[in-house]
């Protein structure tokens, strides 16, 4: 039987952000739009809360609906300074492992970097759920940083707790990007084609198309391979690291662009 999660995302359409003309509401209800549309994928049975729902609500339908993980979803904020990453918060250690492989996927993506998963005892939602509850503050939203990276990278913070919950419930993670190449040059290959692409992505990175070096022997090693998962992420394509004629007319393409 598959596991049943609900989203709560916050009703908070006060708590503006810094940038894009938005608020904390707005911006949550589509990372939970994303999040559902990832877990859906991966064989997950999901509901979404109503937009602007009360907490008491939005509890009493999580309850009804008897799901496994009651999820919370907000947006954080401090003194307009830091931008402070990932902050988790469970109930108490016997939850630690469910909100740490949410952390574990989500905190590095976000661009602070003070991660942390907390114990807290006095939020609404995370004592009243029959569920085990996951509370989840994505990135502080008042600071230019964390709202425009927010607000740019909706399907990728679903996708990362989408991932944080396959990890703790043993699913496999299913990518919703589409494959570019599913046959080419990849990691461990030396040949005459290895050192075509890189002189490629060497011609790309001069010309700022991406920053990440290669290998300076004639391997597809780590670098060329970050590389090539660097450009696909940039595409929106599966991150595969396989460079294949797709690849090569896409990237030479943009280096035309450039010249």
């Amino acid at each position: 039987m598959s596991k049943k999660i609900y989203l709560s995302p916050s009703n908070q359409y006060s708590n503006t952000y810094a940038t894009g003309n938005t608020n904390e509401m707005a911006q949550c209800d589509k990372i939970a739009s994303a999040t559902a549309t990832a877990l859906k994928r991966c064989g997950f049975e999901v509901k979404v809360g109503k937009s602007g729902d009360s907490m008491q609500n939005r509890c009493n339908e999580s309850d009804n609906f008897k799901a496994d993980i009651h999820m919370p979803i907000h947006t954080n904020a401090c003194n307009g300074k830091i931008t402070g990453g990932t902050r988790i918060f469970v109930l108490d250690s016997a939850r630690k492992n469910a909100g740490q492989a949410v952390l574990n996927a989500l905190g590095p993506i976000s661009p602070g970097t003070a991660d942390s998963l907390t114990y807290k005892t006095d939020l609404y939602e995370i004592n009243v759920p029959n569920a085990l509850t996951i509370y989840v503050e994505v990135e502080f939203h008042d600071t230019k940083t964390g709202s425009d990276w927010i607000c740019n990278n909706t399907t990728n913070i679903g996708e990362a707790i989408c991932k944080g919950l396959c990890s703790y419930f043993g699913v496999t993670y299913k990518s919703g990007a589409k494959v570019l190449d599913s046959q080419g040059y990849k990691k461990g290959q030396t040949s005459d084609g290895v050192l075509a692409i890189k002189e490629l992505l060497l011609l790309a990175k001069t010309l700022k198309i991406h920053n990440q070096g290669v290998d300076e022997n004639g391997a597809f090693g780590d670098g060329t391979e970050k590389a090539v998962n660097g450009l696909l992420k940039k595409w929106d394509y599966d991150q595969n690291g396989i460079a294949g004629d797709n690849f090569i007319k896409k990237l030479t393409a943009e280096i035309k662009k450039k010249i």
